[in-house]
């Protein structure tokens, strides 16, 4: 079984050593990573991290995955920088609010990793929001960009947001492939034992 890391000091180690402004960034991160401990499902909890020289991201690993949203613009934007980026996906482990925030943390190539988001992402079919007066609501992605604003009017900020592509297995399969990918390149570099005779 592996072991569980300690997920903010870590990170923090890698922004102090790779990030030169925007350091700062890293409280939104925090907060985010924080507040996945209490989510239920892996996928809710699961994030690619980036530290850049200028600043950091910490975006859903599902939502990188699906092109119309800022979780795919942000992560496939800096591209054009792949040398200076430190990338990992961040699964965090359940927890209690106000405790360490612990999970695996797994290094990414993100020149590799951004190749594979370009090619597989999907497209958003339609979006689950509900507004802070509890009024829920499911609208095609089209629908959404041109309501957005007066049903935010209306009804109040959105609590919760969920995208969902055309095809749900598909992107199950995509976000599994992942996984894969690393775990197999995990047990690649492991050196082999020696053969005893």
């Amino acid at each position: 079984m592996e072991k569980k890391a300690d997920i903010i000091p870590f990170l923090e180690s890698i922004v102090e050593e790779n990030t030169r402004s925007y350091q700062s960034d890293f409280a939104y991160d925090e907060k985010r990573l924080q507040a996945a401990m209490l989510e239920m499902y892996q996928e809710d909890r699961t994030f690619l991290w980036m530290s850049r020289p200028c600043g950091t991201h910490c975006v859903l690993e599902r939502e990188v995955f699906l092109q119309e949203t800022g979780a795919h613009s942000i992560w496939t934007h800096y591209d054009y920088d792949i040398e200076h980026i430190k990338a990992f996906r961040v699964i965090v482990a359940p927890g209690l609010p106000g405790a360490f925030v612990l999970g695996k943390l797994q290094p990414l190539n993100y020149g590799e990793q951004v190749q594979r988001v370009k090619r597989d992402a999907l497209h958003v079919e339609t979006v689950e929001m509900t507004f802070e007066d509890g009024e829920a609501c499911t609208m095609t992605f089209e629908e959404y960009r041109r309501q957005v604003r007066a049903l935010t009017q209306y009804h109040g900020k959105i609590q919760e947001m969920r995208y969902k592509p055309e095809d749900e297995a598909k992107l199950t399969c995509i976000l599994q492939a992942e996984r894969t990918f690393f775990a197999a390149k995990k047990r690649a570099r492991r050196p082999r034992k020696p053969q005893t005779r």
